[in-house]
C-alpha cells in the first residue's frame, strides 16, 4: 500500500504559480481534478485551468484567483460556501485496519494496526478522503467550529510536503524489503487456511456490527442535538 501512493513529489513553484499556490487553502483534497494544491497553482498559472476549480475555497477564493492569474470563472460556477469540517472515528465500529491514514494528505489521522484511530482537529481538513477508504464506514464528518486560517494553510503545505518527503524516503526501503523476502517453498509446509465462505461470513459479520455502532452513535449525536446537547 506504500508504494502505491508514491505517485506525487513536490513541485517547485516560482513565480505566478507560486504566488497562487499561497492563496489556495492547502486541503490537497483533490476535489479540482489536480493531485494537490501545487499542481493546481501550476495548471492555473499555465492557463490549463479555470480559479473556479477549488471547491473549499469557495467563490471569494475564486474571485481571487481569477484577479492575480487573469483568467475568467467558468460560466456557471458552482461553490462551496459550507463551514469547515472535521473528521471523526466513531470508536465502536473502528477496526484498526490503517487505511484511513494511508490516504490523509496531513496525517491527521493517528494509529496502529489493530488499534483504535483518532483525528487530530487542528489538522484536518473535513477533506473527506477518509470516508470512503474506511472498509467499516466508521468515520463521520461534523462542523469543526473554528475556521481554516492563513497560519492553518502554510502549516497545512509544511506538513503535506513533508509527508511525501517522508514516503519518497520510504520506498527505496520497503522495495529492499520485498526483494530480501525469500520466496517460499512448496516443500514447507503451509498453513492451515480458512474455507472462503467462512471468512466471507466472519468479515460481513464485523461490517455489519461496526455500522451497525456507526448507526447507533449517529443516533446518540441526533439525540443530544435534538436536547440541546450540542
Amino acid at each position: 500500500m506504500l508504494l502505491m501512493q508514491i505517485k506525487i513529489l513536490p513541485l517547485a513553484l516560482t513565480g505566478l504559480a507560486e504566488s497562487l499556490d499561497k492563496r489556495l487553502p492547502q486541503y490537497q483534497c483533490g476535489r479540482c481534478g489536480q493531485p494537490d494544491c501545487a499542481h493546481y497553482a501550476q495548471a492555473l498559472a499555465a492557463r490549463q485551468e479555470t480559479p473556479d476549480r477549488c471547491v473549499p475555497g469557495g467563490r471569494a477564493l475564486a474571485e481571487q484567483l481569477a484577479a492575480v492569474s487573469g483568467m475568467p470563472l467558468s460560466p456557471g460556477a458552482a461553490f462551496d460556501e459550507g463551514a469547515l469540517q472535521c473528521a471523526i472515528v466513531v470508536e465502536e465500529a473502528c477496526i484498526g485496519c490503517v487505511r484511513c491514514l494511508r490516504v490523509c494528505p496531513l496525517d491527521a489521522l493517528i494509529g496502529a494496526p489493530k488499534r483504535l484511530h483518532a483525528v487530530l482537529p487542528t489538522l484536518c481538513t473535513g477533506c473527506g478522503l477518509c470516508l470512503p477508504a474506511c472498509p467499516v464506514d466508521c468515520i463521520v464528518l461534523e462542523p469543526a467550529d473554528r475556521e481554516w486560517t492563513s497560519d492553518d494553510a502554510t502549516a497545512a503545505r509544511n506538513r503535506y510536503h513533508a509527508r511525501l518527503k517522508r514516503l519518497a524516503e520510504a520506498e527505496p526501503v520497503m522495495l529492499r524489503r520485498i526483494e530480501q523476502t525469500p520466496a517460499s517453498s512448496e516443500a514447507e509446509p503451509r498453513e492451515k487456511t480458512v474455507p472462503a465462505e467462512t471468512r466471507q461470513q466472519v468479515i460481513a459479520e464485523a461490517l455489519a456490527t461496526a455500522r451497525l455502532r456507526r448507526t447507533q452513535y449517529q443516533a446518540r449525536r441526533q439525540t443530544r442535538h435534538s436536547n440541546g446537547e450540542g
